[in-house]
């Protein structure tokens, strides 16, 4: 399994690059966990997968117009576009639209897509943004604090919250998809 995607969760920065940064181990539990937290907040604020996923199949609703916009890019490629089952003219852009010679009828679920959107590699504000991120949550991982004197022991949970840099919410908007969910 590759180290940018593990299951469905996809880990937008190197571990050995957060390794370097906080003088951990790249297979070290936590840290790896800090990534894949800090990865997954970057996904989920910016409602963008940022790693290429390549032949996604969705379907939209056909609205009576000739431009439609995709839910995710940039695009890479549309192969394929449906009306009813059937195959209609289409052109794409980069930037997520779909036009189309005539309006589309005004109807729901109309419209199969196939195509291919995402970054191959990560852009570099991207990682780097969570590099800080995923570093800031290693320092502050929940964890348990004890102390013992004489017959006494006591056990504290510390739970911290971790903020956001400037550079995380430049990236997160220059990423992202969408409006506030």
């Amino acid at each position: 399994m590759s180290e940018q995607s593990r299951g469905d969760r996809q880990i937008l920065a190197s571990a050995d690059d957060l390794a370097v940064r906080i003088g951990a181990k790249a297979d070290d539990k936590k840290l790896l966990l800090a990534l894949r937290l800090a990865s997954d907040r970057f996904v989920g604020q910016s409602h963008n997968p940022i790693v290429k996923v390549e032949n996604e199949e969705i379907i939209l609703d056909a609205t009576g117009v000739r431009t439609i916009r995709l839910p995710v890019w940039p695009v890479l490629a549309v192969d394929r576009v449906l009306l009813d089952g059937a195959p209609v003219p289409y052109e794409w852009s980069a930037d997520g639209l779909l036009r189309f010679p005539a309006p589309l009828p005004d109807k729901w679920r109309a419209l199969k897509v196939t195509y291919s959107h995402g970054y191959d590699p990560i852009p570099g504000d991207v990682s780097d943004a969570v590099l800080e991120q995923a570093a800031a949550i290693y320092q502050v991982l929940p964890g348990l604090a004890s102390y013992t004197t004489g017959a006494e022991s006591r056990t504290y949970s510390l739970t911290m919250s971790v903020g956001t840099s400037a550079a995380w919410s430049s990236a997160v908007s220059k990423y992202r998809i969408g409006g506030i969910l």
